[in-house]
């Protein structure tokens, strides 16, 4: 106890030494950092050290130290300096965010208990699956995505968004419902388990990307209603009580970003 107490305190002290770097100093060590300066991402590294820090305490009492949060976190702090791209036109505190929250809350799914689906989502879940295993025994074969789409009528990209939206409160591993023993990975076909497997977590790493495109507010709504930062997803009621706006209001808010994030989709 008193070896972790003393790590996290030189590491806070060693934090203190680097201050904060302006908009010019971000932009031109992201230049040196992906020429291949490791100087350069090492500075980077270093002087956004606090924000990995107020991102770890945010996730403390849930069933790893503070230490080993923080640690986690500027594993994904590193991995942001790597994929940052300048021309993206947002500062790099609001990129490096999302990487730094997946990295401490991906380390927590690991180490702690499973985080399940509320009543609401596993409805839409179990659709898919519903019409999966009918199109399965129809068909004699698994459906394709399209197939999928067309017998749900939901749209291929809200399918992907969705069960990629889903893997940040539960592990594609876990059960989708209390009674459930299917996985998100049972519904995907046996022989392109990998392969779809991959193509998820460029997912997750397209949504960082839109995330720091979407305004302030936007990305409150979105956090909140899908739990990305503390793994508590709320309603929209709830959202607009804490943000002073009706269910309508925030309604239209998550319309405007799914449209934004199908736009990226289509982009890609």
């Amino acid at each position: 106890m008193a070896t972790n107490y003393d790590s996290l305190h030189y590491y806070l002290q060693e934090m203190g030494r680097y201050p904060l770097l302006s908009h010019e100093e971000e932009i031109e060590l992201a230049r040196q950092a992906k020429a291949g300066s490791l100087r350069a991402k090492q500075r980077m590294i270093e002087c956004n050290l606090r924000l990995v820090v107020s991102i770890a305490k945010k996730h403390q009492n849930r069933g790893l130290p503070l230490l080993d949060l923080i640690q986690e976190g500027s594993i994904g702090l590193s991995t942001a300096v790597d994929k940052f791209e300048i021309a993206q036109g947002c500062r790099f505190s609001t990129y490096a965010y999302w990487w730094i929250r997946q990295g401490i809350t991906a380390a927590l799914r690991a180490k702690s208990r499973p985080i399940y689906l509320p009543q609401y989502q596993w409805e839409m879940i179990n659709k898919i699956k519903k019409h999966y295993r009918e199109l399965n025994q129809k068909l004699g074969r698994e459906p394709s995505l399209s197939e999928l789409s067309e017998s749900t009528e939901i749209k291929p990209k809200t399918i992907n968004l969705t069960l990629q939206l889903f893997q940040k409160i539960s592990s594609l591993d876990q059960p989708v419902g209390p009674e459930q023993k299917d996985s998100l990975l049972d519904l995907l076909p046996g022989d392109n388990q990998p392969t779809l497997y991959m193509e998820s977590l460029q997912r997750d790493e397209q949504l960082f990307h839109v995330m720091a495109h979407l305004d302030e507010r936007e990305r409150l709504v979105l956090s909140q209603r899908y739990g990305l930062e503390d793994d508590q997803p709320k309603s929209m009621r709830e959202i607009g009580e804490q943000i002073g706006l009706s269910h309508e209001g925030i309604r239209l808010i998550l319309k405007k970003i799914m449209k934004k994030l199908e736009r990226y989709a289509e982009s890609a």
